[in-house]
């Protein structure tokens, strides 16, 4: 049983509730909420705005019951060791960039901060020396639409998390791992390695 059913269940057992009134009370499709606690299909906005107060929990456990569900155990372990060294990373960036504009002064405009999965593609595409619009084209898939992936505005599907898994020669599960670095808080990270 998934785990955001479980902890539902005690919920609402805690609060003489069924499911099914609970999916009246919120007024869904009983179908398609039946599907949501399942892990079958996510959860909308609309239900979870709903949910929350009922439930008495906030979205981040919500959320981490969900995501527990969602990845295996040892791609939240990795996301969250990558989350670290990555932190570990910046701190010292941001102590080198001030001690930088100490000596040479203050008109140095700031670098944005890239992210995990930004960072680890463009390192690997240096290191063969191809270019994203190379990538894009090795792998099939539109220019703008890569580069919305790897700058973590759009999220990664599988059949593209496939493709560049071959291209860069990385395991699948890694590149995920990155993603979700990015995605997700370090503490809802580690809240839902607890429940795995």
């Amino acid at each position: 049983m998934p785990i955001i059913a479980q902890k539902m269940d005690i919920i609402l057992n805690e609060k003489n509730l069924t499911r099914y009134e609970l999916g009246k009370f919120l007024k869904t499709n009983l179908q398609n909420f039946y599907h949501m606690i399942n892990g079958e299909r996510a959860f909308t906005e609309k239900v979870i705005k709903k949910l929350l107060p009922i439930l008495e929990v906030s979205k981040e456990e919500f959320e981490s019951w969900v995501l527990a569900d969602k990845y295996p155990k040892e791609i939240i372990e990795r996301a969250i060791q990558i989350k670290k060294c990555h932190s570990e990373l910046v701190s010292e960036s941001i102590q080198t960039r001030k001690t930088l504009k100490q000596v040479q002064g203050d008109n140095k405009k700031k670098s944005k901060k890239k992210c995990i999965l930004t960072f680890n593609i463009d390192k690997i595409l240096e290191e063969k020396e191809i270019s994203r619009t190379a990538l894009a084209k090795q792998i099939g898939h539109s220019q703008t639409g890569l580069n919305s992936v790897i700058r973590g505005q759009v999220g990664i599907s599988k059949s593209l998390l496939e493709k560049l898994s071959q291209a860069l020669e990385v395991p699948q599960d890694e590149i995920l791992s990155w993603s979700i670095a990015d995605k997700y808080k370090l503490d809802l990270l580690e809240q839902v390695l607890d429940l795995i």
